[in-house]
Protein backbone atom coordinates (compact mmCIF):
# COMPACT_ATOMS: atom_id res chain seq x y z
CA UNK A 1 0.00 0.00 0.00
CA UNK A 2 1.14 3.58 -0.57
CA UNK A 3 3.47 4.82 2.16
CA UNK A 4 2.14 8.37 1.97
CA UNK A 5 -1.35 9.67 1.35
CA UNK A 6 -2.29 13.35 1.00
CA UNK A 7 -5.93 14.18 1.60
CA UNK A 8 -7.07 17.52 0.19
CA UNK A 9 -10.36 18.99 1.31
CA UNK A 10 -11.90 22.41 1.71
CA UNK A 11 -14.38 24.91 0.41
CA UNK A 12 -15.59 24.81 -3.17
CA UNK A 13 -13.73 27.51 -5.05
CA UNK A 14 -10.78 27.60 -2.64
CA UNK A 15 -8.33 25.96 -5.06
CA UNK A 16 -8.53 22.20 -4.49
CA UNK A 17 -8.13 21.40 -8.20
CA UNK A 18 -5.05 23.61 -8.39
CA UNK A 19 -3.58 21.88 -5.33
CA UNK A 20 -4.21 18.42 -6.78
CA UNK A 21 -2.66 19.48 -10.07
CA UNK A 22 0.48 20.63 -8.24
CA UNK A 23 0.81 17.22 -6.58
CA UNK A 24 0.23 15.41 -9.87
CA UNK A 25 3.05 17.42 -11.43
CA UNK A 26 5.20 16.44 -8.44
CA UNK A 27 4.70 12.75 -9.20
CA UNK A 28 1.69 11.84 -7.08
CA UNK A 29 -1.03 9.54 -8.34
CA UNK A 30 -4.09 11.77 -7.95
CA UNK A 31 -7.82 11.14 -7.58
CA UNK A 32 -10.67 13.64 -7.42
CA UNK A 33 -14.03 13.34 -5.63
CA UNK A 34 -13.32 10.07 -3.86
CA UNK A 35 -15.98 8.67 -1.49
CA UNK A 36 -14.27 8.23 1.91
CA UNK A 37 -15.48 4.65 2.31
CA UNK A 38 -13.66 3.62 -0.88
CA UNK A 39 -10.26 5.11 -0.04
CA UNK A 40 -8.95 2.11 1.91
CA UNK A 41 -10.10 -0.37 -0.74
CA UNK A 42 -8.72 1.75 -3.58
CA UNK A 43 -5.31 2.06 -1.94
CA UNK A 44 -5.23 -1.69 -1.35
CA UNK A 45 -6.23 -2.47 -4.95
CA UNK A 46 -3.53 -0.18 -6.31
CA UNK A 47 -0.80 -1.68 -4.15
CA UNK A 48 0.51 -3.98 -6.88
CA UNK A 49 0.67 -1.26 -9.51
CA UNK A 50 1.60 1.76 -7.39
CA UNK A 51 3.66 0.18 -4.64
CA UNK A 52 5.50 2.90 -2.75
CA UNK A 53 4.11 5.71 -4.91
CA UNK A 54 2.67 8.74 -3.19
CA UNK A 55 -1.07 9.16 -3.62
CA UNK A 56 -3.32 12.20 -3.20
CA UNK A 57 -7.08 12.58 -3.31
CA UNK A 58 -9.75 15.24 -2.92
CA UNK A 59 -12.60 14.55 -0.52
CA UNK A 60 -15.22 17.26 -0.08
CA UNK A 61 -18.96 17.92 0.14
CA UNK A 62 -19.58 16.10 -3.12
CA UNK A 63 -19.25 12.91 -1.05
CA UNK A 64 -22.61 13.72 0.53
CA UNK A 65 -23.55 11.68 3.60
CA UNK A 66 -20.41 9.54 3.18
CA UNK A 67 -18.33 12.55 4.26
CA UNK A 68 -19.15 11.61 7.85
CA UNK A 69 -17.03 8.47 7.48
CA UNK A 70 -13.78 10.34 6.89
CA UNK A 71 -12.55 10.32 10.50
CA UNK A 72 -12.83 6.52 10.78
CA UNK A 73 -11.14 6.10 7.39
CA UNK A 74 -8.18 8.23 8.47
CA UNK A 75 -7.80 6.27 11.72
CA UNK A 76 -7.92 3.03 9.72
CA UNK A 77 -5.16 4.15 7.35
CA UNK A 78 -2.93 5.41 10.15
CA UNK A 79 -3.34 2.11 12.00
CA UNK A 80 -1.84 0.46 8.91
CA UNK A 81 1.26 2.63 9.16
CA UNK A 82 0.39 5.01 6.33
CA UNK A 83 1.58 8.58 6.67
CA UNK A 84 -1.36 10.91 6.07
CA UNK A 85 -1.29 14.65 5.57
CA UNK A 86 -4.62 16.46 5.59
CA UNK A 87 -4.66 19.83 3.83
CA UNK A 88 -7.77 21.99 4.10
CA UNK A 89 -8.17 24.90 1.68
CA UNK A 90 -10.30 27.84 2.73
CA UNK A 91 -11.05 31.41 1.68
CA UNK A 92 -13.22 34.29 2.81
CA UNK A 93 -16.86 34.06 1.81
CA UNK A 94 -16.76 37.24 -0.27
CA UNK A 95 -13.77 35.88 -2.20
CA UNK A 96 -15.52 32.57 -2.84
CA UNK A 97 -18.68 34.40 -3.94
CA UNK A 98 -16.66 36.53 -6.35
CA UNK A 99 -14.96 33.46 -7.80
CA UNK A 100 -18.34 31.82 -8.38
CA UNK A 101 -19.63 34.97 -10.04
CA UNK A 102 -16.64 35.02 -12.38
CA UNK A 103 -16.77 31.35 -13.36
CA UNK A 104 -20.59 31.03 -13.19
CA UNK A 105 -20.13 27.50 -11.90
CA UNK A 106 -22.87 25.84 -9.89
CA UNK A 107 -22.15 25.14 -6.23
CA UNK A 108 -22.11 21.37 -5.53
CA UNK A 109 -24.79 21.75 -2.86
CA UNK A 110 -27.13 23.74 -5.10
CA UNK A 111 -30.35 21.93 -5.93
CA UNK A 112 -31.81 24.88 -7.84
CA UNK A 113 -30.26 27.59 -10.00
CA UNK A 114 -31.52 30.48 -7.87
CA UNK A 115 -30.24 29.33 -4.47
CA UNK A 116 -28.29 32.01 -2.59
CA UNK A 117 -24.57 31.24 -2.63
CA UNK A 118 -24.15 32.76 0.87
CA UNK A 119 -26.47 30.15 2.37
CA UNK A 120 -24.77 27.34 0.46
CA UNK A 121 -21.35 28.39 1.73
CA UNK A 122 -22.64 28.43 5.30
CA UNK A 123 -24.05 24.93 4.83
CA UNK A 124 -20.80 23.74 3.26
CA UNK A 125 -18.72 25.10 6.16
CA UNK A 126 -20.85 23.18 8.63
CA UNK A 127 -20.51 19.94 6.66
CA UNK A 128 -16.72 20.36 6.46
CA UNK A 129 -16.27 21.52 10.07
CA UNK A 130 -15.05 18.16 11.39
CA UNK A 131 -12.47 17.59 8.67
CA UNK A 132 -11.22 21.17 9.06
CA UNK A 133 -10.71 20.56 12.79
CA UNK A 134 -8.53 17.48 12.19
CA UNK A 135 -6.57 18.98 9.28
CA UNK A 136 -2.80 19.15 9.65
CA UNK A 137 -2.70 22.35 7.63
CA UNK A 138 -5.29 25.01 6.82
CA UNK A 139 -4.31 27.16 3.84
CA UNK A 140 -6.23 30.38 3.22
CA UNK A 141 -6.24 31.15 -0.50
CA UNK A 142 -8.13 34.45 -0.35
CA UNK A 143 -5.26 36.65 -1.47
CA UNK A 144 -2.72 34.27 -2.95
CA UNK A 145 -2.16 33.52 -6.61
CA UNK A 146 -2.41 30.12 -8.26
CA UNK A 147 1.38 30.00 -8.44
CA UNK A 148 1.72 30.79 -4.73
CA UNK A 149 -0.82 28.11 -3.84
CA UNK A 150 1.04 25.48 -5.87
CA UNK A 151 4.28 26.44 -4.10
CA UNK A 152 2.67 26.22 -0.66
CA UNK A 153 1.17 22.80 -1.39
CA UNK A 154 4.55 21.42 -2.49
CA UNK A 155 6.24 22.93 0.57
CA UNK A 156 3.64 21.33 2.83
CA UNK A 157 4.05 17.87 1.36
CA UNK A 158 7.84 18.07 1.35
CA UNK A 159 7.97 19.12 4.99
CA UNK A 160 9.50 22.51 4.16
CA UNK A 161 6.51 24.56 5.20
CA UNK A 162 6.92 27.07 8.01
CA UNK A 163 3.76 28.20 9.77
CA UNK A 164 4.06 31.97 9.41
CA UNK A 165 1.39 34.39 10.55
CA UNK A 166 -0.08 36.21 7.56
CA UNK A 167 -1.76 39.59 7.66
CA UNK A 168 -4.33 40.36 4.97
CA UNK A 169 -4.97 44.10 4.67
CA UNK A 170 -7.95 45.07 2.56
CA UNK A 171 -9.28 48.50 1.67
CA UNK A 172 -12.99 48.75 0.95
CA UNK A 173 -15.89 51.17 0.57
CA UNK A 174 -18.60 51.12 3.22
CA UNK A 175 -21.16 51.90 0.52
CA UNK A 176 -20.45 48.46 -0.99
CA UNK A 177 -20.71 46.51 2.26
CA UNK A 178 -18.32 45.17 4.88
CA UNK A 179 -15.70 42.57 3.93
CA UNK A 180 -16.88 39.18 5.19
CA UNK A 181 -14.79 37.39 7.77
CA UNK A 182 -12.62 40.34 8.83
CA UNK A 183 -11.05 40.15 12.30
CA UNK A 184 -10.73 43.94 12.52
CA UNK A 185 -12.60 46.74 10.78
CA UNK A 186 -11.23 50.30 10.89
CA UNK A 187 -13.32 53.26 9.72
CA UNK A 188 -11.46 56.04 7.89
CA UNK A 189 -14.53 58.07 6.93
CA UNK A 190 -13.75 60.80 9.51
CA UNK A 191 -10.46 61.67 7.77
CA UNK A 192 -10.16 64.51 5.22
CA UNK A 193 -11.60 63.26 1.94
CA UNK A 194 -9.64 63.77 -1.31
CA UNK A 195 -12.83 63.02 -3.24
CA UNK A 196 -14.01 66.57 -2.60
CA UNK A 197 -10.83 68.07 -4.07
CA UNK A 198 -11.59 68.46 -7.77
CA UNK A 199 -8.08 67.59 -8.97
CA UNK A 200 -7.99 64.44 -6.79
CA UNK A 201 -11.51 63.07 -7.15
CA UNK A 202 -10.74 60.75 -10.07
CA UNK A 203 -7.45 59.56 -8.59
CA UNK A 204 -6.85 56.89 -5.92
CA UNK A 205 -4.83 56.40 -2.79
CA UNK A 206 -2.08 54.92 -4.96
CA UNK A 207 -1.46 58.23 -6.71
CA UNK A 208 1.30 60.57 -5.45
CA UNK A 209 -1.03 63.59 -5.45
CA UNK A 210 -3.49 61.88 -3.09
CA UNK A 211 -0.68 60.63 -0.86
CA UNK A 212 0.76 64.14 -0.65
CA UNK A 213 -2.65 65.60 0.21
CA UNK A 214 -3.39 63.09 2.99
CA UNK A 215 0.05 63.41 4.54
CA UNK A 216 -0.58 67.08 5.21
CA UNK A 217 -2.94 66.12 8.03
CA UNK A 218 -1.67 65.03 11.45
CA UNK A 219 -4.87 63.08 12.10
CA UNK A 220 -4.16 60.78 9.14
CA UNK A 221 -0.68 59.95 10.41
CA UNK A 222 -1.95 59.49 13.99
CA UNK A 223 -4.72 57.15 12.87
CA UNK A 224 -2.29 55.02 10.86
CA UNK A 225 -0.03 54.76 13.92
CA UNK A 226 -2.96 53.69 16.12
CA UNK A 227 -3.99 50.98 13.64
CA UNK A 228 -0.40 49.71 13.46
CA UNK A 229 -0.24 49.61 17.25
CA UNK A 230 -3.44 47.56 17.51
CA UNK A 231 -2.46 45.15 14.74
CA UNK A 232 0.97 44.59 16.29
CA UNK A 233 -0.74 43.75 19.58
CA UNK A 234 -2.96 41.27 17.73
CA UNK A 235 0.04 39.73 15.97
CA UNK A 236 1.83 39.17 19.27
CA UNK A 237 -1.13 37.54 20.98
CA UNK A 238 -2.68 35.68 18.06
CA UNK A 239 0.71 34.08 17.36
CA UNK A 240 0.66 32.57 20.85
CA UNK A 241 -2.75 31.03 20.07
CA UNK A 242 -1.50 29.47 16.84
CA UNK A 243 -3.67 31.62 14.56
CA UNK A 244 -2.25 31.69 11.05
CA UNK A 245 -4.19 34.54 9.40
CA UNK A 246 -5.44 37.94 10.55
CA UNK A 247 -7.84 39.89 8.31
CA UNK A 248 -7.81 43.65 8.66
CA UNK A 249 -10.33 45.74 6.75
CA UNK A 250 -9.92 49.50 6.43
CA UNK A 251 -12.87 51.31 4.94
CA UNK A 252 -13.78 54.77 3.72
CA UNK A 253 -16.88 55.90 1.85
CA UNK A 254 -16.01 54.61 -1.62
CA UNK A 255 -12.87 52.56 -1.01
CA UNK A 256 -10.69 54.49 -3.45
CA UNK A 257 -8.76 57.17 -1.52
CA UNK A 258 -8.30 57.16 2.26
CA UNK A 259 -8.59 53.43 2.87
CA UNK A 260 -6.24 52.62 -0.02
CA UNK A 261 -3.65 55.05 1.32
CA UNK A 262 -3.86 53.64 4.86
CA UNK A 263 -3.57 50.02 3.72
CA UNK A 264 -0.45 50.84 1.69
CA UNK A 265 1.21 52.78 4.51
CA UNK A 266 0.42 50.21 7.18
CA UNK A 267 1.66 47.40 4.93
CA UNK A 268 5.02 49.16 4.53
CA UNK A 269 5.42 49.26 8.30
CA UNK A 270 4.24 45.73 9.09
CA UNK A 271 6.01 43.92 6.26
CA UNK A 272 9.20 44.19 8.29
CA UNK A 273 7.74 41.79 10.84
CA UNK A 274 5.18 39.52 9.18
CA UNK A 275 3.97 38.20 5.83
CA UNK A 276 1.72 40.96 4.45
CA UNK A 277 -0.72 40.69 1.57
CA UNK A 278 -2.93 43.55 0.46
CA UNK A 279 -6.06 43.94 -1.58
CA UNK A 280 -7.97 47.05 -2.69
CA UNK A 281 -11.45 45.62 -3.09
CA UNK A 282 -13.32 48.62 -4.47
CA UNK A 283 -10.59 50.72 -6.05
CA UNK A 284 -11.93 50.18 -9.58
CA UNK A 285 -15.54 51.05 -8.78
Amino acid sequence: MASEFVLISGMSGAGKTTALGALEDAGYFCMDNVPPSLIVDMLSLMESSFNGKKIAAIVDVRAGKMLGEIKNVIENLRSRGITIKIIFLDAKDDVLINRYNLTRRRHPLAEKEDQQIEKLLKQERELLREIREIADYVVDTSLISTHQLRSEIIALTEGKYERVLKIFLESFGFKYGLPLGADFIFDARFLPNPYYVESLSAKTGNDPEVIEYLEKFDVVREYAEKIIEIVKMAIKNYSKEGKSVIYVGIGCSGGRHRSVYLVNQIAKELEKEVDIRISHRDIER
